[in-house]
């Protein structure tokens, strides 16, 4: 926690940087939800197989 607050006053001083961070945590944010629905969907995919009995 304290390296986060003491980055509070860099990100703030700088646009850029808290610009490249919106973005980095955007990315990222975006990509663990798409991780978690396709996981989502596996499980339910492989419930219906288990179903199906092929």
């Amino acid at each position: 926690m304290t390296a986060l607050t003491s980055a509070w006053p860099s990100l703030l001083a700088d646009p850029h940087a808290l610009l490249e961070t919106v973005i980095i945590v955007g990315i990222v944010s975006m990509a663990a939800i798409g991780f978690l629905t396709g996981l989502r969907d596996m499980t339910h995919d492989l419930r219906n197989f288990k179903k199906a009995k092929v």
